[in-house]
């Protein structure tokens, strides 16, 4: 059993500074390591998820063990927060970048006084660009 503990502490630990490193790339706006962060976390996630598994609910926690499982907890929360406001910044430019596309693209029609009749697209950009 105490061979389990110290791996439940390690992989918690692992586990934390992963999320912690990711978290640090998306505040930096490091989008092109997020992908070999997020890897890393992935790895991180089964030797956690494996050591929860072989230590089992009995005896119950340490002290050192509830102490790194609070900050996997601590850790991932902030993590969750970050990487959401990076999503949904990315969402707001992509809605952006349409929206300039399709007014960009869109030159309507004209009488000969330069007034517009009517628009008609000269392209659609659709939901994939």
């Amino acid at each position: 059993m105490s061979g389990t503990v110290p791996s439940l502490v390690r992989a918690a630990r692992r586990m934390t500074e992963s999320l912690q490193k990711e978290t640090a790339l998306a505040r930096m706006g490091a989008l092109r390591d997020l992908a070999s962060a997020a890897a890393e976390k992935e790895a991180a996630l089964r030797v956690f998820t494996e050591a929860c598994g072989a230590r089992g609910h009995t005896p119950a926690a340490t002290d050192r063990e509830r102490s790194e499982l609070r900050r996997v907890l601590a850790a991932a929360d902030e993590n969750a927060v970050i990487l959401e406001a990076v999503s949904s910044t990315l969402r707001d430019l992509a809605a952006k970048v349409r929206a300039a596309a399709t007014t960009a693209l869109d030159p309507g029609t004209y009488t000969p006084r330069g007034r517009n009749t009517r628009h008609v697209r000269a392209a659609c950009v659709d939901a994939s660009v």
